[in-house]
């Protein structure tokens, strides 16, 4: 069935949608300043400049917030949105610099923080912050570096131009950030700033709607539709637009990840046009970060070549060393591999990279359950939580498998019960069969069986290990592998088939489909 690992990758919390950034008091101070002939300056309250601990972010480092949409028309908020996420991507693969990662940078806009308390929340020494005007065939640009720990302005500049001249603004814009923040650019640097981009208007209009909604909240099927029409839009506008190719495979694989009610044949015709966009982005750009993380993604099912998988993490890795959400990617397949600690501490550099992120927390979470660390997993989830993410079924479901693994089932029963999923019916199933409520065990199964058919088999063997039918589970395992079932992927680590470690057809199993020794 489903891995719940990959839900667990792709379950974003709800982030508030975004105002023009607006702030009053810091205006006023502003003008009340400069009218006094002093530089630009953000004041900071009394009570930070009396309490505050040392502040020392790394040298070259920044927050790209959101920048502000002045068009007047809330629909071209994506525009202005992807602009800024542009920048922060361009910034990213500068190997000098560290960039705050776009979640935790967007989770302050609509908001009215001083200068000091976006740069300790996300440990960064610099602010860029502007907005975008688009009328009609004009685009007006500005921007503004902030110094985060003095609250002086160290740069600032307008780009007045033609729409289609958007390419040339955020290159300059991206060399002039650089440039103030004294960061020398090699060649290799500066080709890097528009890597794996289009000189395609209309390609990179199409590009920026469709990242928007699925950088978003919304997973309705509507929005899925819309999404990957504005991805096929961007693609056949520029067929070598890389990035395009990159971020639509990885909406495929998204996509085949969350399906409700799967069906194998819809699943193996997603994953192989995700397969197919992430080859040809590889080809078009293969210095780009995310052509190999989306290639390391599609190659994940349920007969994985793992030697292959791993070699474009790592490559996705050393090409963007900075990104969270390639850090939290090679984390999920680390621990899945059997490589735990690595896992580990790629996930905890995830939220390291991405601190305000709920999802971020979450995926630490999914890893910390997955090696065995269920105090840590609870502690993320915690955190998840506390950062917005909604009790989802994921959340609800994962909770109820820790405390089953804690020897809990009461907790592990009044956490799943009341939710419908088949997540949950996994952990009720397991809950009240350890709790001698056979009956109910057998409906939750039953219900389970009705819900995924054939494309459960993994599932099935997950709720008969724990239930000590060895024979049966092993048997389902047997009916997954001829399946394909992408739920395999999980087999090596998942802590609900651990009854079966050791026994010899169990380990054939994990031979078979390649599982690193």
């Amino acid at each position: 069935g489903p891995p719940p690992a990959a839900k667990a990758m792709v379950d974003r919390p709800t982030p508030p949608r975004w105002r023009l950034q607006a702030a009053l008091i810091v205006t006023v101070a502003a003008m009340a300043l400069l009218a006094a002939g002093v530089a630009s300056w953000r004041p900071r309250p009394a009570e930070f400049q009396a309490t505050a601990p040392p502040f020392a972010p790394p040298q070259h480092s920044i927050a790209v917030l959101a920048f502000s949409n002045l068009s007047g028309d809330p629909t071209q908020e994506y525009f202005s949105d992807g602009l800024s996420e542009e920048l922060i991507d361009s910034l990213s693969r500068v190997n000098d610099l560290h960039v705050a990662a776009r979640l935790s940078a967007f989770s302050f806009k609509n908001k009215f923080p001083t200068i000091d308390d976006v740069a300790r929340k996300l440990n960064v020494g610099h602010i860029l912050e502007g907005s975008v005007r688009r009328d009609g065939k004009r685009l007006r640009v500005t921007a503004e570096l902030v110094d985060g720990l003095t609250g002086y302005e160290l740069w600032s500049h307008s780009y007045d131009r033609a729409e289609n001249d958007v390419f040339e603004v955020q290159d300059e814009l991206a060399q002039a950030v650089v440039a103030a923040l004294q960061v020398k650019l090699t060649g290799g640097d500066i080709g890097k700033l528009t890597l794996g981009g289009t000189h395609n208007p209309e390609a990179l209009d199409a590009y920026l709607r469709a990242m928007a909604s699925l950088e978003g909240p919304d997973e309705s099927t509507e929005t899925g539709q819309r999404m990957m029409a504005a991805f096929d839009e961007a693609v056949q506008l520029d067929p070598n637009f890389a990035r395009a190719q990159a971020h639509r495979a990885i909406a495929f694989w998204h996509i085949a990840s969350v399906t409700e009610h799967p069906d194998i044949d819809t699943i193996r015709h997603l994953k192989e046009a995700a397969l197919r966009g992430a080859q040809r982005a590889v080809a078009q750009a293969p210095d780009l970060a995310e052509a190999h993380l989306a290639l390391g993604l599609a190659l994940d099912n349920a007969l994985p070549d793992f030697a292959h998988q791993e070699a474009e993490f790592v490559r996705a890795r050393a090409l963007s060393p900075g990104s969270s959400e390639v850090a939290r990617y090679y984390g999920r397949f680390e621990v899945l591999a059997g490589h735990t600690e690595a896992g580990v501490q790629a996930a905890e550099e995830a939220v390291a990279l991405d601190p305000l992120t709920a999802k971020t927390y979450y995926s630490l979470a999914w890893t910390d359950y997955l090696a065995g660390r269920w105090q840590a997993a609870l502690k993320a989830l915690d955190h998840a939580q506390q950062l917005g993410m909604a009790q989802t079924v994921y959340i609800a479901a994962l909770r109820g498998q820790i405390a089953l693994m804690q020897g809990d089932p009461v907790t592990a029963r009044a956490v799943c019960s009341g939710k419908v999923s088949w997540e949950i019916d996994v952990c009720l199933a397991v809950a009240n069969h350890r709790l001698g409520r056979l009956d109910e065990a057998s409906a939750d199964m039953a219900r389970l069986r009705q819900t995924l058919g054939n494309t459960g088999a993994y599932n099935y063997a997950q709720v008969l290990a724990q239930w000590g039918q060895a024979d049966e589970a092993l048997q389902w395992l047997d009916i997954a592998l001829g399946l394909h079932d992408t739920g395999l992927i999980l087999l090596k680590a998942d802590p609900l088939l651990w009854p079966l470690r050791q026994l010899p057809k169990f380990r054939t199993l994990e031979s078979r489909l390649g599982f690193p020794p």
